[in-house]
Order: C-alpha cells, then structure tokens, then sequence
C-alpha cells in the first residue's frame, strides 16, 4: 500500500464523518408550452363580408385525460385560453373557444377527459363532457398516439375483436380500473381491441348521441411513423369514422388539414361573434383558472384535485387589475401544503400565476390568493352547483 494512502476505519478517531445532507422536497419545473400565438392556418382579419359557402358550428373536443385536448384547444387558437398540465383530468369544465376564419367561425369546446367516474365531482366533470357531445356539430376525438402505440406493442398485437372472455389481467393497461366493465359494452359494437380501451371508451360514449365525428391522431411528433401506420388501420375499423388525421399541438403540424375536415361537417350560417372575441368566459373565472394551473403544476400528491378556485374581485384601475381569488380546499393538511413554510409555497404560486394573468389581461396584475378550507366540498352537491359544475 502506498504511504501516502493509508486505510483508516470508520471509528479511528482521525476518520471524517460522513456528512449527511437533509433531504429535501424536489418540486419538478412546470412543463414548457409552445408559442400558441403561431397561428399561420388563420388569418388575423375576418372576413368584411359574407363570403359564399362560410361555415359556423360547434366542435367538441373529446378524448381521455391527458390526450392534449386544452393544448390543441390553445394551439387552434392562437392563444392561451385552457389551462394545462401534465397531471390528468386538469379540464373540469367546458371551455369555449371562438375561432374566426375567413371561411368560418367555429366554437370549440374543450371538455373534461372520459373517464370512469367515481366521485360526484367526476360525474359532474363526466356530465359536462356528454353536455358537449350532444350539442355539437361534430366531435373531435384527441387520441394520445404514444399511448396508442404502447397499448398496441404491449397489450394487443394480433387484430382481433374485443369479446369480455378473452380480456385478462394481463391484457389490461396501467389504468385498467378506469376501464373495468367496459370491454363487454365495447365487444356490442365490435370495436378493434389493438386500439386502447380508454379510447374504445371515449369511441362508445360518442356515439350514443351523435354519428358525425373524427379523430385527431396527436403526439405524432415524439411517434415513429412506422408505428403510427398499425394505429391508424386499427382506428379506420371504427363506425361511422370520417377522418384520421395525424396531428401534433405541440409543434402545430396538421392543424391546417385538420380545420379543413372540421369545416367540411359544419353548416352554413353567418358568424354569430365578433372576429376578435376569444370566449364566453369571463376574465374572473380564467383568472380563477390559472391559479388553479399553478397547483396542478406545482402540487404533488392528491391535493391538486381537492383544489377549487374562485375569483372574488376583479377591479379595473388606473394602472393595474386588483385580483382575489379565494382558494378552496377540503382539509387542513392540504391549506399547509399549499402555503407551505412561512408562505412561501403561495408566494410561488401567486407569483407564477400573476406573470400568467399579465400576459392574458396586457396589464400589470395585483394578485392577491387567500385559502380557505371548505370540508368535502367535492361530494357536496350544493357546493358543486356553487362552483359551477352542476347546473
């Protein structure tokens, strides 16, 4: 052994100790967002006169949790209107959007992910999806295409129908509780079991009220396009199917092809809104809305989804926009998480918020976020009603 490297033991009195750090909670970044504001598909102007032909409808955008409906919703128009996150079921209500072309008008609505509901604050989120699907024109179904390639690597390779019998434990996905008991109605319209059991699922609820819908294949662009070609033969089986079309919200490819489909299910009609009107939603409830966003992207666990937001005053003065929103939650524990040590986990929060709400309104903001804990507010049928999830 060299002399100068000599081995000392742990308990020799000369031996350093080993320094333990404290651990300590990492909060992952918020996920970055495209620039909406490339909208190359629409022009900026509408047009000053009717032109022959021009279309004006309702378009639902359905799909499951998580399929990319609020960043295409965004992506379309042009702008940051739906809140998003990489946690499902971030949407809880409809959300209207108006887009104004030279062409057409169409009002997208962007609905909560269809899934099996457990909660009465599921069901209300689940309500608001089927209010969608039997109002509109037609149906856009957002299909997660990594998902869709996944299932079909890992689940069901032969194209073979679905039939209850043949599905095992080890044939369901990840999420197979959300699915539970919906293979048999799926096997009733013959449905491809290569295509995933979320979108089977989503597939069957459109087509209890409406025939007119099409499907937006997105994610292409982190999808190889050999993988995509065995997922678009499994969705061309569906009923009464009109289009695939590959697409990607993300990168913005497609949407052009994509709103040349959606036109064609449309009627012709003149535009019912003004060229530069963006929602029906006023700016309290968006404002409302994006302090919600930044739970859903800051919060771990479960508390996100005991988290309801309100705006309680919105004050347009010389210089600035004077914001409350009140933050309501079922437990104790969650309003600690959310203010966390002497405020700081708020301060963060509102302060990502406000940045949000400046660039939304084109003002300065001053935000101020309150929490107040309102028990089992999610079971409650008479708080859902207050909030806005039942009518």
């Amino acid at each position: 052994m060299s002399p100068q490297r000599r081995y000392r033991p742990a308990h020799h009195p000369r031996a350093v100790p080993e320094i333990v750090q404290p651990k300590r909670e990492i909060v992952p970044p918020p996920p970055q967002e495209p620039d909406y504001t490339v909208q190359a598909w629409a022009e900026a102007e509408a047009p000053t006169g009717l032109v022959p032909g021009y279309r004006i409808g309702t378009v639902a955008l359905a799909g499951q949790p998580n399929a990319g409906k609020s960043t295409l919703l965004n992506r379309l128009l042009g702008e940051k209107l739906a809140i998003v996150s990489q946690r499902p079921q971030t949407t809880r209500d409809n959300l209207r959007g108006i887009l104004t072309t030279p062409d057409a008008q169409m009002v997208l609505l962007d609905t909560p992910g269809i899934h099996k509901a457990r909660s009465p604050l599921n069901r209300a989120m689940i309500g608001q999806a089927v209010e969608a699907l039997e109002t509109a024109d037609v149906v856009v179904i957002v299909v997660d295409a990594q998902k869709a390639v996944r299932w079909m690597r890992d689940h069901a390779v032969r194209p073979v129908v679905a039939k209850p019998a043949d599905t095992t434990e080890a044939e369901l996905p990840e999420d197979a509780e959300d699915h539970e008991g919906f293979e048999e109605e799926a096997a009733k319209l013959q449905l491809d079991q290569r295509i995933h059991p979320g979108d089977r699922r989503v597939v069957f609820s459109t087509l209890r009220y409406t025939t007119k819908y099409l499907i937006a294949l997105n994610k292409v662009d982190i999808v190889k396009p050999r993988q995509l070609l065995p997922v678009m033969e499994a969705l061309a089986t569906l009923p009464d199917i009109g289009a695939i079309v590959p697409v990607s919200a993300w990168t913005a490819d497609g949407l052009r092809e994509l709103l040349k489909v959606i036109r064609t299910y449309l009627p012709e009609g003149q535009p019912e809104f003004a060229a530069d009107e963006l929602t029906d939603r006023p700016l309290r409830w968006l404002c409302a809305e994006l302090v919600r966003e930044q739970v859903f992207q800051q919060i771990r666990d479960e508390v996100p989804y005991g988290v309801v937001c309100e705006t309680e005053l919105y004050e347009e003065l010389a210089d600035l926009s004077h914001v409350q929103v009140l933050v309501h939650v079922e437990k104790s524990a969650q309003r600690a998480i959310l203010v966390g040590k002497d405020g700081a986990r708020m301060k963060a929060l509102a302060s990502a918020a406000r940045a949000k709400m400046q660039t939304l309104i084109g003002r300065k903001v001053f935000l101020e976020v309150h929490v107040r804990i309102e028990p089992r507010w999610s079971e409650r049928a008479d708080k859902l009603k207050e909030f806005g999830y039942l009518q």
